[in-house]
């Protein structure tokens, strides 16, 4: 198997592990690794798309409609080493990172593999233009997984498609008011570890372990990595600090 196939069985066996801890996952009903169909609770289906390698748009389009046919709810995922930008780039897609960040409110949703462990995040563009700014966000929440139908109006993906997403640009994870009220400084701990009050410890410790590899002197050459990190590992702290094991 190649490192990018160890890459995609590895998060695709995450992310439905997860995906059923968090009560979305009602039955499997087709698992081929790169592709996973599951039934929810509600009886929706959700089709999971792993990519890690060329994703042209017709494809992306006859996905779409394939499943839509089937009334089943589409999510790509795509491997941020390899397909996404890096943080902080001013970035043109081309056409079909442009679809994939139209059906998912400026953002595009990404797995990566670091040494054992899989994380699944949202990747952001944005700015209102053709040119983006890319910011990387933390993990995703599963439970908030929600089905929808989107319209686009560009080209080549003109018509209203079945999609699934963790919430796009507007996740619950982002917002620590929306379950209570808490000092400004704690606030901004859990908007700076993407996290939310009633997270786990566990989602709490792997939201940091992405951050802290992202932020690492030691792996981040950038001038503000130190100071970034810094501040992550005081939010963590500070969070922690509030749960009870």
């Amino acid at each position: 198997m190649g490192s990018y196939r160890y890459e995609t069985a590895f998060a695709s066996a995450f992310a439905v592990n997860a995906l059923f801890d968090h009560g979305v996952v009602d039955r499997i009903l087709h698992n081929g690794g790169d592709i996973v169909l599951f039934a929810t609770p509600g009886g929706q289906h959700v089709s999971l798309h792993f990519i890690d390698s060329a994703l042209p748009l017709y494809e992306i389009r006859k996905t779409l409609r394939d499943n839509g046919v089937k009334d089943i709810y589409t999510l790509f995922l795509l491997w941020s080493d390899m397909m996404l930008p890096r943080e902080g780039q001013v970035y043109r897609a081309d056409d079909w990172m442009e679809a994939l960040y139209t059906l998912y409110d400026n953002c595009i949703y990404a797995y990566d593999q670091m040494d054992s462990e899989s994380f699944i995040f949202p990747v952001y563009f944005r700015g209102e233009s053709q040119l983006r700014r890319i910011e990387y966000g933390t993990t995703v929440r599963f439970q908030e997984l929600t089905c929808r139908r989107v319209r686009t109006h560009l080209e080549g993906l003109n018509d209203t498609w079945f999609v699934a997403d963790f919430g796009g640009a507007h996740g619950k994870a982002h917002d620590p008011h929306a379950h209570a009220v808490f000092s400004a400084a704690l606030s901004e701990y859990y908007l700076l570890l993407g996290v939310a009050p009633d997270d786990d410890r566990e989602t709490i410790k792997r939201a940091y372990r992405l951050l802290a590899r992202r932020y690492h002197p030691d792996l981040n050459p950038s001038p503000e990595a130190h100071e970034q990190m810094q501040r992550i590992n005081q939010a963590y702290q500070a969070i922690l600090g509030t749960k009870q094991d």
